[in-house]
């Protein structure tokens, strides 16, 4: 009889999913729901900017999805439905990915969050810098980290596991997981040979 139940409750969530995607955009139902955070919906959701910072200071607002080099300087600009830790964990170019987060930070349901300067750095290749807003009950984060990345890498893109709905912007990336599972955005800075 639970396993019924636990069928009959996913097929629901996925209709319910699915309906609410018909009717708007990711980034709609983002904004819808990091503006009323208090009016409890299931799911985490999540916008992210990248804050790109000039020469003269000034700050520009960019996708995860952008293409970034060497020695660019950015802050993160984060938003969320539910209170959470968010870690920026790095992939460098030979694929290994540092367990100790670069950054850390609290986020607050629908306040922004802004992440200290950072620029990276490296030798030739690309840099994965991954932005994590950690599940609300994940002891081991680079372990469910891992995992996660590996399940996209294995299924060429498609995640059985874990459905995530994306919409980049220019200005921003809008995350929506309706199982409430934790999200991840991952940045690509690009390092030339010198």
């Amino acid at each position: 009889m639970k396993h019924l139940s636990r069928t009959f409750l996913a097929a629901v969530l996925a209709a319910v999913t699915s309906s609410a995607l018909a009717v708007g955009s990711v980034k709609d139902i983002v904004l819808e729901r990091v503006s009323a955070p208090a009016i409890s919906q299931p799911g985490d959701v999540m916008a992210v900017s990248v804050l790109q910072e000039s020469v003269d200071g000034a700050l520009t607002a960019r996708g995860t999805n952008a293409l970034f080099r060497t020695g660019d300087r950015f802050r993160v600009k984060l938003l969320a439905s539910r209170d959470a830790k968010v870690s920026f964990y790095n992939t460098n170019p030979k694929g290994v990915m540092n367990p100790k987060p670069i950054w850390q930070g609290d986020v607050q349901a629908g306040q922004e969050t802004i992440s200290s300067r950072l620029a990276l750095t490296g030798t030739s290749g690309v840099d994965l810098l991954h932005i994590v807003m950690e599940p609300s009950k994940q002891r081991q984060v680079v372990i469910w980290l891992e995992s996660w990345l590996l399940s996209i890498k294995d299924s060429a893109g498609v995640n059985k596991d874990i459905q995530v709905d994306v919409q980049n912007t220019p200005n921003a990336t809008y995350l929506l997981n309706a199982t409430g599972q934790g999200l991840v955005s991952t940045m690509q800075i690009v390092h030339n040979a010198r």
